[in-house]
């Protein structure tokens, strides 16, 4: 029986590695459109340098014991740890209970430690599913083709509306998937040959062109270049999505970013990036956790699209909810990840 998970954020990571412990009579392949894994945990690499370009520390909330034995493999096998240095002017909402967590070889390594022993094919982007007897026929953009007995899309929710679904997505989900609304963001990857060093690791401003900075060799403790990330707000983004180019917002970025630090001197590399799915504003109409586009031969798509909040607790649940409902399409025993692998 053979599954095809479309997506390797994290909750097709996790997806992957519940179904390959829990469920090791099933064959599954992951499809990533990208060149490498994490999703919006993504790690640009450029030559010599990286830098975690979209989420850049993993939240744990003490009252969370759903994530907590996750956190606890992830920490056991060094893939994070605990965030050192300070965070200034840090959203009122991490006052409390948390611990934040980075990974010294990128963001993106969470997904890829669920991903190891998976067979992932990056730069694989689905364009159409075909219903065959008891298969599907899924084509990527380079125009080949292979047949699975299920397919699982776990990627944000609005790319689904551009996959040719053979008719078999209804109107009612189609018309639901359109609802879900993502808040873009632009970032710039900044490199420089030498920096002053601040108290800081990282800090938000009161502004929306430069909303966040983070020195990620300091985060990471890598070593290389100083290299700073800078986001914008979710506002500006918004403003300005289809209307500037990332090359465009990256030089405003610069000028503002000489006004809040003029010590700082000119970068020698610069990198600039768009998500236009940033983090999920609103997800699927009553968050079920997933949507079942069709029953024989199974095709689910799951995610925080489909969840009450957007974070990688919710990714992780999300990927529990989508590996019960393919276990019990294939008739297989339910049993948690968390109660075999991740004690």
């Amino acid at each position: 029986m053979s599954v095809l998970i479309v997506g390797a954020g994290f909750t097709g990571s996790v997806l992957s590695k519940t179904l390959r412990v829990t469920a090791p009579e099933l064959t599954l392949t992951v499809w990533e459109k990208s060149r490498g894994a994490g999703g919006r945990q993504a790690t640009k690499r450029d030559g010599e340098h990286s830098c975690d370009i979209g989420a850049q520390y993993l939240t744990h909330w003490h009252n969370d014991e759903f994530f907590q034995p996750y956190i606890n493999v992830l920490k056991s096998t060094n893939v994070i740890h605990e965030l050192k240095g300070n965070i200034i002017n840090a959203p009122s909402k991490y006052e409390g209970e948390c611990v934040h967590y980075v990974a010294q070889k990128g963001m993106n390594s969470t997904s890829k430690y669920f991903l190891s022993g998976t067979n992932v094919f990056y730069g694989t982007r689905v364009t159409s599913l075909k219903m065959l007897d008891d298969q599907i026929e899924v084509k990527n953009s380079e125009g080949r083709s292979a047949k699975f007995d299920a397919v699982v899309f776990t990627i944000p929710a609005p790319q689904l509306l551009d996959i040719d679904m053979d008719g078999h997505m209804s109107s009612e989900t189609r018309e639901n998937i359109s609802k879900v609304q993502f808040t873009p963001r632009f970032s710039l990857m900044a490199v420089f040959d030498e920096a002053p060093e601040y108290d800081w690791v990282m800090k938000y401003h009161a502004d929306d062109v430069v909303r966040f900075t983070v020195w990620d060799n300091v985060k990471r403790s890598h070593g290389l270049d100083p290299t700073l990330l800078i986001h914008c707000s979710a506002l500006y983004a918004v403003k300005n999505t289809d209307v500037k180019t990332k090359e465009e917002v990256g030089e405003e970025m610069l000028v503002k970013l000489k006004e809040l630090f003029p010590e700082l001197p000119a970068p020698k590399k610069v990198i600039p990036h768009f998500w236009r799915y940033g983090q999920v504003y609103k997800p699927f109409p009553g968050a079920p956790g997933l949507v079942t586009i069709n029953e024989r031969p199974l095709i689910l798509a799951g995610g925080d699209s489909f969840m009450e909040t957007s974070n990688l607790s919710m990714c992780a649940k999300a990927a529990e909810i989508l590996g019960d409902r393919i276990k019990d399409g294939f008739n297989i025993p339910k049993i948690a990840l968390r109660e075999i692998h991740l004690k």
